[in-house]
């Protein structure tokens, strides 16, 4: 099992804090360092991953997770070319329908078929690849002095091999990842417990099968929030508002959480505020119990994360990324250092 983390660039905090955060990551055996794109409420990702990159020494960098629909592909896919470039090879591309980062702008996420195309567009441009462009009405008028009628990324035989994740919230999407992708990341209401991930891993498994593809060397990256305390009930306190974005309007609720629980659910998503996202100071996250929590977070007592790693471990996740926020430095930092510490070596 490998651990990585997610980092939530809070916008009420400088870029520092992020910085300082993949810093402790890199130097305490982290695999990979995601940073959240949501550009209405958190700094932006590249210039955050490119700080990381210029100050770290070995920890893979990429996005957790951008979208399609508020940065056009073809932007996307030179960022993430020039991360791996500043990284000297160490970037990962998490993409996915958008969430916080499309609603809070107004815009709804991408449906699946579009999301096909456009990783595809980015995979292309990477890869080298001459290309059609990509254009919505009224982005290309006829006669345009110097307009191309077909495209390609400069670069990208030097910089542009890297990972492609998709970032997955039901079935229909998990088997996207195994046709199209080189990872799937997995949402904690799917990720966070062995339920969800077998029935993600089966979901992926079939799109691999479909394109002629395997699952071996994929990753499934469970993203999901943690926190250690000798208490587990003080642990539990610092995940709520993240297990209530993992249950808020999903359309896929296997049995990992329990139908018992279709009343937090509904009231959780008439609730959740997202310009309150993942943030410690939410309402909605008074609305999560305790074993909520405990179905979509890796969070308790150090015996506690030891057991979730172990069981997500044997339903087929290779990697879990736990979740920080830049909203509190001091706090992050204890997390990933005793995760280090009491979890990652017993796993």
């Amino acid at each position: 099992m490998r651990f990585s983390t997610m980092i939530w660039p809070h916008s009420s905090a400088t870029l520092e804090p992020v910085v300082e955060l993949a810093q402790v990551a890199d130097r305490n055996g982290f695999e990979s360092v995601y940073i959240g794109d949501s550009q209405m409420i958190w700094n932006d990702v590249y210039v955050a991953l490119g700080m990381c990159a210029v100050t770290t020494e070995r920890v893979r960098l990429g996005t957790g997770v951008t979208n399609t629909v508020t940065r056009h592909p073809a932007v996307t896919a030179n960022a993430i070319m020039s991360v791996n470039m500043a990284s000297h090879g160490r970037a990962v591309l998490g993409i996915g329908a958008g969430d916080s980062a499309v609603r809070t702008a107004g815009m709804s996420p991408a449906r699946l078929p579009v999301i096909r195309e456009r990783v595809a567009f980015i995979r292309a441009l990477l890869d080298g690849a001459e290309v059609d462009p990509l254009v919505t009405l009224g982005e290309r008028r006829e006669g345009t002095w110097g307009m191309v009628d077909r495209i390609h990324l400069e670069g990208a035989g030097d910089w542009g091999k890297l990972p492609i994740e998709l970032a997955c919230m039901g079935p229909k999407s998990a088997e996207a990842a195994g046709e199209i992708c080189d990872g799937v990341i997995v949402d904690g209401h799917m990720g966070g417990n062995a339920e969800g991930v077998r029935a993600t891993v089966e979901a992926v498994a079939r799109g691999a099968a479909h394109a002629g593809r395997s699952v071996a060397g994929m990753r499934f990256v469970a993203a999901i929030d943690g926190a250690i305390e000798d208490d587990r009930g003080a642990a539990l306190d610092q995940v709520r508002q993240t297990a209530a974005r993992n249950i808020a309007r999903k359309p896929y609720l296997p049995d990992c959480i329990g139908v018992e629980h279709a009343d937090v659910v509904r009231n959780v998503t008439e609730s959740y505020k997202f310009y309150k996202h993942l943030d410690l100071t939410a309402q909605h996250r008074k609305l999560i119990p305790d074993d909520v929590a405990m179905k979509c977070c890796i969070a308790g007592t150090p015996d506690d994360c030891i057991a979730k790693a172990k069981e997500l471990a044997a339903a087929g996740i290779t990697d879990i990324a736990v979740f920080i926020t830049a909203q509190d430095l001091a706090a992050s930092r204890r997390k990933l250092e005793r995760f280090a510490r009491e979890v990652m070596p017993y796993v």
